[in-house]
C-alpha cells in the first residue's frame, strides 16, 4: 500500500463501502422493525468494524501530522484522545474534525467500549439503534 495519505484514507473507505454495502439490507430493516437476537450480534460486529475503519483513518491523519506519538503517550485512553485532538485546531493546521462529527465519533467509541467490555447479551439494540441512524444519513 501506498504511503501517501490521500491513497491510504481511500483505502479505508473502500473498506468501509465493502463492510457496510452487503450489509445495507440488514441495516435498514433493522431501523423499520423489530430485530432478531441474531440481527442485533451481526449488527452490533458491524458497528464496531465500522468505527474501527473510521478510527483507521484518523490514525492516519493524526501520524501524518506528527499528532499521534502524544495520543499515544495517553496509551490508556488514546481513542478518546485521538478525537479530542484531531477536533481541536493548533498552530499548525485547523480542526480536521467538526465538533459534530467528534461528537458522533464519541458516541460510536461510547458503543466500541461497550462492544469489547460486554457479553453479546447485554447489548441493547435501543442504544444502538441512534448510531443506525445516524450512519445512514
Amino acid at each position: 500500500m501506498s504511503h501517501d495519505l490521500d491513497s491510504m484514507i481511500a483505502a479505508e473507505f473502500e473498506q468501509l463501502r465493502m463492510l457496510v454495502d452487503p450489509r445495507r439490507p440488514l441495516m435498514e430493516r433493522s431501523l423499520r422493525g423489530p430485530v432478531e437476537l441474531e440481527s442485533l450480534d451481526a449488527l452490533s460486529a458491524l458497528l464496531h468494524s465500522s468505527y474501527t475503519a473510521m478510527e483507521r483513518i484518523l490514525v492516519h491523519i493524526a501520524k501524518r501530522g506528527w499528532e499521534y506519538e502524544a495520543v499515544q503517550s495517553k496509551a490508556f485512553m488514546w481513542h478518546s484522545v485521538l478525537l479530542s485532538t484531531l477536533a481541536a485546531p493548533t498552530d499548525k493546521r485547523p480542526a480536521v474534525i467538526s465538533e459534530e462529527l467528534h461528537r458522533h465519533l464519541k458516541e460510536y467509541l461510547g458503543f466500541r467500549h461497550v462492544f469489547r467490555h460486554a457479553y453479546l447479551h447485554e447489548l441493547q439494540w435501543s442504544k444502538m439503534r441512534g448510531l443506525w441512524k445516524t450512519s445512514m444519513r
